[in-house]
Formats: structure tokens, sequence, C-alpha cells
């Protein structure tokens, strides 16, 4: 049986990871049955179950892990903490992920084994003077923290009021965005650069969607949020 929190003998593997900014949890039972939750949602969300041939492989990732009961790192000013819980152990991680690359690696595993899994992306983002780094290992329209950046990207006729927070130096986009192989780049001059399948192009976006791009990202203490956003 299963209690409510998702700890029974009946679930294989549950984390919840995140900070005060942003937070998601995800479980995995023996049956293959998959669920997920995050801030936009906090409830359970039941997605298409895994194959026992699937279990079987996170089964034996889980026997791979060489791991402590703590997992200690740095804790810098809004890090970001993880739990997880397997076969009656619980595993918690101070600095998460960077402080439990095995427990990061067993996610990708559970992520990749999904029937239709998502494409992981990677955000460089201006912000506060600096590059932020984050990674996205699902669909990104899950990671509500992203939406307003999202929309300022991809969404028609985007605007805003322009900011008072400083452009990134000649040379640096506002944001660069990784899919898989493929890379989108918006400049302050409004240059979008396109780089798919060994090719490059570049076109201009319009001043709106540059603002909209502006005030998304000024929203947003991107350096207070984890790393790896799902």
């Amino acid at each position: 049986m299963t209690e409510s929190n998702g700890r029974g003998s009946d679930v294989l593997v549950s984390y919840e990871a995140g900070n005060h900014l942003h937070h998601y949890g995800g479980r995995v039972y023996k049956d293959g049955r998959y669920e997920l939750r995050d801030d936009d949602d906090p409830q359970w969300t039941a997605f298409d179950p895994f194959t026992p041939e699937q279990v079987e492989r996170i089964e034996a990732a889980i026997d791979a892990l060489d791991i402590p009961d703590h997992i200690s790192g740095d804790r810098p000013p809004d890090a970001a903490t993880a739990t997880f819980e397997f076969r009656g152990r619980t595993v918690k991680v101070d600095e998460w992920p960077k402080a439990a690359p095995q427990l990061s690696a067993l996610l990708d595993t559970i992520a990749e084994l999904r029937k239709s899994p998502p494409l992981p992306s990677t955000w460089r983002l201006w912000s506060n003077g600096q590059v932020e780094v984050l990674e996205a290992h699902c669909d990104i329209g899950e990671v509500r923290v992203l939406s307003a950046l999202r929309d300022a990207l991809f969404m028609p006729d985007p605007a805003a009021r322009r900011p008072s927070a400083p452009d990134p130096p000649e040379g640096t986009p506002l944001v660069s965005v990784n899919f898989g192989e493929e890379l989108l780049e918006i400049y302050p001059d409004g240059r979008r650069i396109d780089r798919a399948h060994g090719q490059e192009t570049e076109t201009k976006v319009s001043a709106d969607r540059v603002n909209a791009i502006r005030a998304a990202l000024a929203q947003t203490d991107w350096a207070k949020l984890p790393r790896r956003l799902c």
C-alpha cells in the first residue's frame, strides 16, 4: 500500500527537490506508475506508466548507486536541496544537483525512459550583470518560472516596458537556449541567431519582443534558482 505522501512498499523511488523559489517532485511505483508535481500543479499528475522492462532498468540504476544517506554541499544562499526515498531508505542532499551527480543521473535515466522523452534544454540568461546557466530536463511548458520568458521568446506580438536593468556587453546575448543540438540566441540589438543541423541563420526580431525578453529576465533573480529546474 502507499501512503498519501507517496511513501510505501509499492513506491520504487520518490523525490522532492528545489528551493523556496522553485520546487518539483516525482515518484515511480514498482508496477510502473509514474507521477510528477511542481509549483504550478502541486497535485500529483499521472503520466504514461513504465513497462516492466523499463522498471527493471530503473531498479538497476538504483542498485548501482553508491551514496551516503546525507550528501553535504557548500549550501550557498538559496541553494536547492533534495530528498530521495527508495526501498525504505532516505537520502538527503544539501546542494542539489551539484553535490549529487549520481542521483541527477538517476533522474536522467527516468526521464529518458519516458515513452515520449522531452528534449533537454540549457538556458543562458543575462541577469544582474552576469550570465546564469539553468537546465530543464522536462518539457519547458511544465516549468512555471520559465513561462514569462518562454512567452516573450515564442508567443506572437509580445510587448512590455523596457526595464532599467543594463544590457549585456557587446557580443553577449540576452538569452541563449540550447534545445539538444539546436541553438537560439537573442541579442539586445534585436539580432536572432539560429543554429541547427550545421547551419546558422540570422534574422531580426522587433523592439517589442526584445523589451518583453528584457522584462521577463528582470522579473526573476535567476541566480537564486536551482541550476536544474526539473
